[in-house]
């Protein structure tokens, strides 16, 4: 007998052919009890049917018998013709209870006696009163054979019953056959795809991203086949972010420490004097590192927060957005940039954590201050029924909500007239480091530490809401933030 852990080491095709033979069997097996059960009760009526026409035609006969004769003298030969014809022991006594008459005894009985009568305990046997004019002028009993297999079935029943089974065996040989060949068949189409997608997964793990798998025409094995080569082209961009944001990093902190070498060599070498003008240099290179260091710490606690772990306070959302552009509207105006806010008419409410929603709304009007030119305009505006923009973009590994998820939400959309973000770098830009075009230049101030837009991305994932952007080159950038509403 096959053990379990050695079915569990055989390849996946084999198994679903032992498993098609092993339900052929257990089919065949169920069919064949099934079979003869109800078969044995059939025929038990068919039987029991047959027996008892053949015994009112005997006892027609017999009763036929007497009244052409008036007596039971010489009904002995007509009685062993019926037993004969019929394959029974006919036992026949007169009105007083004598036997007239034994087709299982010879001829010894062929004159009237009064024997006891015989043991029919081997015999299935009927009695019958034979009556003329409502008068009983004698008594049949008609017992018939049983064979040693069963009560009910006679030897050419079971001729029968015997060539049923095997015609049902040989039938069973063949669906087993049938069975085990459509079972290598198929079971080597469903395990072949298993075993590309397998190898797939392998490669994939030594960093093997270029592969395709093609399409099936299982639907479930196609979709499965889709979404290992989606997986395959994502790990694919990650591995190109992940270089690329190595080369952000090192570009970001290499300027700084640059700058910060240079002048205390030129102090060292007495080319420039250590005077307030050089520390104040040097203590902005050190704030512009602190700052990258202190916003990374804070990205990763922002990564690792729960829905369930920020605190949570009412805000009235249209308040806070009059505050927040109150406070930035000296350094746009400083800048000759024109900051707009639109409310609804209604005031919004909503339960959510006032220090991350200062902050995402701190990083997109910094965001937007920072690209976009001198007359240009950013507006904020605050929605209550927010809307899908068609071109809206969501961050990269992420997808674009249903309309009906948005249901509850209300929306906070800052768009500038900047230079605009190219299409293609649009789902990267929420990344830590990600650096766009260079019309998306950090100024050379480095006023922001380049992980900004990842924060954001990270806090309103936090809040259960969704970021998306929106842009083209040469008229602006839009961000929108949709947030849960009490």
């Amino acid at each position: 007998m096959m053990k379990i852990k050695q079915l569990k080491t055989m390849p996946l095709w084999l198994r679903l052919v032992f498993y098609f033979l092993l339900l052929s069997i257990i089919i065949l097996i169920l069919f064949q009890a099934i079979f003869n059960y109800t078969l044995q009760g059939h025929l038990r009526t068919y039987i029991e049917g047959r027996e008892g026409a053949l015994n009112l035609q005997i006892l027609n006969s017999l009763a036929e018998y007497y009244e052409t004769t008036g007596d039971w003298l010489g009904v002995q030969m007509p009685l062993f013709h019926a037993a004969l014809s019929t394959n029974t022991r006919l036992l026949l006594y007169n009105a007083e209870g004598q036997l007239v008459g034994d087709t299982g005894q010879g001829n010894r009985h062929m004159m009237m006696s009064r024997e006891q009568r015989p043991d029919l305990n081997d015999l299935r046997v009927y009695h019958f009163a034979i009556e003329l004019d409502h008068i009983i002028v004698g008594e049949l009993i008609i017992a018939h054979p049983l064979t040693e297999e069963t009560s009910v079935w006679l030897q050419q029943d079971l001729i029968f019953r015997r060539a049923l089974n095997r015609s049902i065996l040989w039938i069973g040989l063949a669906a087993i056959g049938t069975a085990l060949a459509l079972g290598v068949l198929f079971s080597r189409r469903l395990s072949r795809p298993i075993e590309e997608m397998t190898e797939a997964t392998d490669r994939i793990t030594r960093g093997d991203y270029k592969l395709k798998l093609p399409s099936y025409q299982s639907s479930e094995l196609n979709r499965l086949s889709c979404y290992i080569n989606q997986l395959a082209d994502h790990l694919n961009e990650l591995e190109k972010l992940r270089k690329r944001s190595v080369a952000d990093i090192a570009h970001e902190l290499r300027t700084p420490l640059a700058t910060l070498r240079s002048y205390v060599e030129a102090v060292q070498d007495g080319v420039l004097p250590a005077d307030e003008k050089t520390l104040q240099i040097l203590l902005e290179e050190i704030a512009h590192l602190t700052s990258v260091a202190t916003d990374l710490d804070e990205l990763t606690r922002a990564e690792n927060i729960r829905a369930d772990q920020t605190e949570l306070e009412p805000v009235e959302i249209n308040r806070f957005l009059s505050d927040k552009i109150a406070s930035f509207e000296p350094r746009y105006r400083d800048k000759g940039v024109e900051l707009i806010l639109k409310l609804p008419e209604s005031a919004i409410h909503s339960s959510q954590d006032s220090t991350a929603l200062r902050k995402i709304m701190s990083n997109l009007l910094d965001n937007a201050y920072r690209y976009t030119d001198p007359g240009g305009k950013v507006e904020v505006a605050l929605l209550e029924k927010p809307e899908l923009a068609l071109d809206a973009v969501a961050p990269f590994g992420e997808d674009i909500p249903a309309a009906g998820k948005l249901k509850n939400k209300f929306l906070i959309r800052v768009a500038d007239t900047g230079a605009g973000i190219s299409k293609e770098f649009l789902p990267y830009i929420f990344e830590r480091f990600f650096r766009a075009d260079p019309s998306r230049k950090r100024e050379q101030s480095r006023a922001g530490s380049g992980i900004g837009l990842a924060l954001v991305k990270e806090l309103v994932r936090a809040a259960g809401g969704v970021v998306l952007v929106s842009s083209q080159p040469g008229s602006g950038t839009t961000f929108y933030v949709y947030l849960g509403k009490d």
